[in-house]
């Protein structure tokens, strides 16, 4: 009986052991299930991510491209000596060609889908290529020993500012903008490193959502209307080459100021299309008191006279862009990658040839 009795023990002590070990091993592998559950998702998100980095960053030497771009030098008779006039024109074509190939998608989406049998990954890369001459130069329209904005024979900033912050401040629905710009002005006594700083004054916080430049996407249902914002850094440089707007390149901003009419997504093809009769009557150094009409009015359809008060006398009448910009989109999966970049392009010689060297000056992760 006593023997009966410890077998029966034994019995229920390696159930309970058995048991144990099933609960530990239970414990053991739901909680290498559970790990495993959120690792694979989150080591594929960071795959992805770094992929759509990779990918942005492709991006902006897609656009460094683009400024680099010489077509093929035609060939010119010889000239004999004391002739001019053969350097000019080659001068006239390279800018010529460098319009013809961004001024088409200027402040637009350019989509790339990227296939991984042809690029080596799935995923798309958007590209939005931008001019800061096109912008207004905080640098360089004011003068920091006697705090004021900068006026001189061919116009007055002061006069130019206040007559675009009423147009900024109805846009954007904000009241005392011009008087906190002057105040700035007033009290600053070094230059800006980023136009992005005027956002510090509670009378610039409308721009906090509304820093760097979006362009329209084509949206689903053509009747459905968004207004564009306007964008700080899109109205805001400190990276011109100049204190004047190069009115072949304004910034959709810019635009939108000027009361032009607001870009289209998917423009771009009839852009193309157009290009050759925009660029017939281009002039490198331009009046354009005279020549607004036969070359700009044709893009921007409104004369000169109908731009604001006094703006006309600050554009710039020699072409010769240096700085630019791009906003880039890369996309893998569902993980987006934003970036935004300052380029500097400057023309070099090479054995008789131009060439271009394009150098990023800044680069802000969005």
């Amino acid at each position: 009986m006593k023997q009966i009795k410890n077998n029966n023990a034994r019995h229920g002590y390696i159930m309970i052991f058995t048991l144990l070990v099933v609960a530990a091993a239970m414990t053991v592998v739901t909680y290498v299930v559970h790990r495993s559950t959120l690792y694979v998702p989150f080591a594929h998100m960071i795959s992805a991510r770094e992929k759509a980095k990779m990918v942005a960053l492709g991006g902006i030497e897609v656009a460094i491209a683009q400024l680099c771009k010489v077509s093929e030098k035609e060939k010119q008779p010889e000239k004999k000596e004391g002739e001019k006039g053969g350097a000019q024109a080659e001068s006239a074509k390279e800018e010529k060609d460098l319009l013809r190939t961004i001024l088409p998608s200027l402040n637009r989406w350019q989509v790339f889908e990227l296939k991984e049998d042809v690029d080596g990954i799935d995923g798309q890369l958007n590209v939005c290529m931008m001019s800061e001459e096109g912008k207004i130069n905080l640098n360089r329209i004011i003068d920091f020993e006697k705090g004021v904005l900068l006026s001189d024979k061919q116009g007055d900033w002061k006069v130019v500012m206040e007559e675009l912050f009423k147009i900024i401040e109805k846009t954007t629905k904000t009241t005392d903008m011009f008087k906190a710009f002057e105040k700035i002005v007033k009290d600053r006594k070094n230059e800006f490193n980023d136009a992005t700083e005027l956002i510090t004054n509670k009378e610039f916080n409308y721009f906090k959502d509304f820093l760097f430049y979006e362009p329209p996407t084509e949206r689903k249902e053509k009747t459905e209307k968004k207004e564009q914002p306007l964008y700080l850094t899109d109205i805001f440089t400190v990276w011109s080459s100049s204190d004047k707007i190069e009115p072949w390149l304004f910034s959709e901003s810019i635009n939108s100021i000027a009361g032009f009419t607001k870009i289209e997504s998917g423009d771009v093809k009839k852009r193309k299309e157009q290009i050759e009769g925009w660029l017939k009557n281009f002039k490198p150094k331009a009046n354009w008191e005279q020549d607004w009409k036969t070359t700009l009015m044709p893009i921007y359809g409104k004369e000169l006279r109908t731009l604001p008060k006094n703006i006309d006398s600050l554009l710039s009448v020699t072409f010769a862009p240096r700085f630019f910009s791009v906003l880039v989109h890369g996309k893998v999966g569902d993980i987006t990658q934003r970036l935004y970049a300052i380029l500097e392009r400057n023309k070099r010689s090479q054995e008789g040839d131009a060439q271009y060297d394009v150098t990023i000056k800044k680069l802000y992760w969005l």
